[in-house]
C-alpha cells in the first residue's frame, strides 16, 4: 500500500494546483535546479553523516519497502502445524530435515538446525532471540536514515529558497521578473516539504511498524520451533498459536523481507 498512497499524496496536491490556476500551473512547479539543490543536497549530507555503505542500505529500504511480500497471517501458522504435523509422520530429524531444505525462510531453518541437533529449549529460544535482536539494530539504522532524510529535506529546501532569493534581489532593476523569481525559489521549499512529509517521514513511521510485526512473526516461530521440539502435536500447537495472535494483535500482521542491512541472515 506504500505506493498507493505517495501516489495518492502526490495526485491530491496535482489536483488542488489544477483546480487552483489550471493545467498550465502544473509547468510553475517544474524546476530542474530546485531539484537539484534538494535531492543533490540531501544525498550529500547523508554521505557526511553515515557514509556511502549506509546511503546505499536506505536505497535497499525504500525499494524493499515498495516490493515486499506479503503473507497472511493465518497461512504462515499452517505452514508451522505443518512441520509439527511433518515431524510426527516422518519423525523428528528425517521430516524436519525435509523441511528445512524445503523452507526459503532463514530464520525458520536456522530453528530447525537447532531442534535437529537435539538443542535444549533455553538455548533455543535464546539463540533465536539473539538473531532478533540483532535484526532489530539492523532495521534501526534503516528507521534512522530514513528519518533523518525527512528532517533535512525542508532544510535544503529552504536553502535552495535562500539561494533563489539571493539571485531574484540581483533582479531588482526588473519589477516584472520578481513575481516568476519568487516563485522559482518557493518551489525549492516545496520541494523538501513535500519530499520530507509524503515520502521519508511516513515510510520512516512504515518501517517501525513493519519491525513490530516482523519481530511478532519470529516469536511465534520460536514458539512453534519448541513446541516442535517438546513433541507437541500439530493440533496443541494450532490452538496455542491462534490464541497467541488472539492475544497480541487484533490485526493480521504480515511477513515482510529483512530490509536493513546485507548479511542479514548468513547461516542456513
Amino acid at each position: 500500500m506504500t505506493p498507493i498512497g505517495i501516489i495518492l499524496g502526490f495526485a491530491v496536491i496535482f489536483f488542488a494546483i489544477y483546480l487552483a490556476g489550471g493545467y498550465d500551473s502544473f509547468l510553475v512547479f517544474i524546476s530542474f535546479s530546485s531539484f537539484i539543490i534538494v535531492f543533490g543536497g540531501l544525498f550529500a549530507s547523508l554521505f557526511v553523516g553515515f557514509g556511502a555503505k549506509e546511503v546505499g542500505s536506505m536505497l535497499k529500504v525504500l525499494h524493499t519497502t515498495f516490493r515486499r511480500k506479503e503473507v497472511p497471517i493465518q497461512d504462515f501458522i499452517n505452514n508451522l502445524v505443518q512441520l509439527a504435523r511433518t515431524s510426527r509422520i516422518d519423525g523428528m530429524i528425517k521430516g524436519l530435515e525435509r523441511e528445512r531444505e524445503r523452507t526459503s525462510d532463514p530464520f525458520i531453518q536456522k530453528g530447525l538446525r537447532l531442534v535437529i541437533d537435539g538443542y535444549e529449549e533455553d538455548m533455543i529460544r535464546k539463540i533465536m532471540e539473539m538473531d532478533i535482536r540483532a535484526m532489530e539494530k539492523r532495521h534501526a539504522r534503516g528507521q534512522q536514515l530514513i528519518t533523518k532524510a525527512g528532517e533535512l529535506s525542508p532544510a535544503w529546501g529552504m536553502i535552495g529558497t535562500i539561494v533563489g532569493l539571493v539571485l531574484m534581489l540581483q533582479q531588482l532593476d526588473n519589477p516584472g521578473e520578481l513575481g516568476p523569481a519568487i516563485a522559482v525559489a518557493l518551489i525549492t521549499t516545496f520541494y523538501g516539504v513535500i519530499t520530507a512529509n509524503l515520502v521519508f517521514i511516513p515510510i520512516a513511521n512504515k518501517l517501525v511498524l513493519l519491525t513490530e510485526e516482523e519481530v511478532f512473526l519470529k516469536e511465534v516461530v520460536i514458539d512453534a520451533l519448541i513446541s516442535i521440539r517438546n513433541n507437541e502435536g500439530p493440533t496443541i500447537l494450532k490452538d496455542k498459536l491462534q490464541m497467541f495472535l488472539t492475544e497480541s494483535s487484533t490485526q493480521e500482521p504480515m511477513i515482510i523481507d529483512d530490509y536493513a542491512g546485507e548479511g542479514a541472515h548468513e547461516q542456513k
